[in-house]
């Protein structure tokens, strides 16, 4: 059984990034104007950084480094969407990338602590692990952005999505998560050597993930029995 972990307003905050995770994934690729899905996406990145900050008040050093990666982020979006030569958006995309890259990680790792070190099942525990798991494929989802703003021939995700970037972003986040999940449609396809390799590590990331969370919650569950 899942303890009782309080009022609702303390569930809310990892129920609320899930949800606001989830509903990215499903907007996002449906919106035809770029700068709405790049606000969308640092709308998402600001609520993970807060909720993230709050799960961890203690780490003031990791968080000012997560705040400054945003702004970063937040920075290279806003350059990528101005008319500048073609070298100069390659530019702001690699900076909007890379710097997402350690961002989504430590958001991950800092949620993922808070869940570690918790002592009993609870209903909040379980909406932050999925959210880090959705995390994951939007991070794995960078590194595979970022092959593609140097390298378009990593993989072969079709002209119309290679035009225009606001379904580029939801080509390759979706290719992330069916990667996380080991589903394998095969409808878009890594071609290079650095993308099958990302694939490959993502998949097993996915499965090990899954493994060690669904080990924490049994052992949390076996704990509360013997309670």
């Amino acid at each position: 059984m899942i303890a009782d972990a309080g009022p609702w307003r303390r569930e809310w905050r990892f129920l609320q990034l899930t949800l606001f995770l989830g509903g990215w994934m499903l907007v996002a690729p449906h919106a035809q104007d770029r700068w709405l899905v790049q606000a969308l996406i640092q709308v998402v990145l600001a609520d993970s950084v807060a909720v993230a900050m709050w799960a961890n008040p203690r780490r003031h050093g990791i968080r000012r480094f997560m705040v400054g990666l945003w702004l970063v982020s937040l920075a290279g979006s806003a350059f990528a969407l101005m008319p500048l030569d073609p070298q100069w958006h390659q530019l702001a995309r690699t900076v909007e990338y890379a710097s997402r890259i350690p961002l989504i990680a430590l958001l991950a790792e800092g949620i993922l602590r808070y869940v570690f070190h918790c002592e009993r099942l609870s209903t909040d525990g379980i909406f932050a692990t999925i959210a880090v798991y959705l995390l994951i494929a939007f991070l794995f989802a960078q590194f595979y952005l970022l092959l593609l703003a140097w390298n378009p021939g990593s993989f072969n995700v079709g002209g119309d999505a290679l035009l225009h970037a606001q379904k580029l972003q939801g080509t390759m986040v979706y290719f992330s998560l069916v990667t996380l999940a080991t589903l394998g449609y095969g409808d878009v396809l890594p071609l290079s050597e650095t993308a099958r390799s990302l694939a490959v590590i993502e998949a097993v990331v996915g499965q090990f993930y899954v493994g060690v969370i669904v080990a924490v919650f049994v052992g949390m569950y076996a704990n509360q029995r013997k309670a």
